[in-house]
């Protein structure tokens, strides 16, 4: 019985005496960055949360600047939309969350234009490269709202 004491002596002494372990990131919230290849299908989920105005306006485009205001128009909107979840998001959480979630948003926000930057570089040489710039901004945000407001 004196050797499992000492034993159990050891092992409280030695946890006390051990430095502290770092704390963990909580990364329950980040977002993987995604966007559809450009030889690949639209997700139908997110396709679907294009606007009639967006729909609109890429029949009328005839040049791609058209097409980059399309999507810029379009990035607005759906700019609105992400901002609209973000708050309904942050309302139905339990406060203990707020805050992790708060950081996830910002760094997902950091994020999400250096990587549609890197994502329009294979493309600099061409007139293209503005378009896939925001057309990515665009796709990033929606599929950001639609996370959002599955979040429970």
């Amino acid at each position: 019985m004196r050797d499992g004491f000492r034993l159990l002596s050891a092992a409280i002494i030695a946890a006390l005496l051990a430095p502290p372990t770092p704390a963990r990131a909580d990364t329950r919230f980040d977002a993987r960055m995604e966007v559809t290849p450009e030889e690949g299908p639209l997700n139908p989920v997110v396709e679907k949360r294009y606007s009639p105005q967006f729909r609109a306006c890429q029949d009328r485009a005839s040049i791609t600047q058209d097409n980059a205001r399309c999507f810029e128009n379009e990035f607005v909107r759906q700019d609105v939309a992400l901002n609209r979840a973000w708050k309904a998001t942050l309302n139905r959480m339990p406060s203990v969350d707020r805050g992790p979630l708060l950081a996830a948003q910002r760094k997902w926000i950091a994020a999400r234009d250096p990587f549609c930057r890197k994502d329009s570089d294979g493309f600099q040489e061409g007139t293209i490269a503005p378009v896939i710039y925001v057309s990515c901004r665009v796709e990033l945000t929606i599929r950001r709202t639609i996370w959002l407001e599955q979040l429970r």
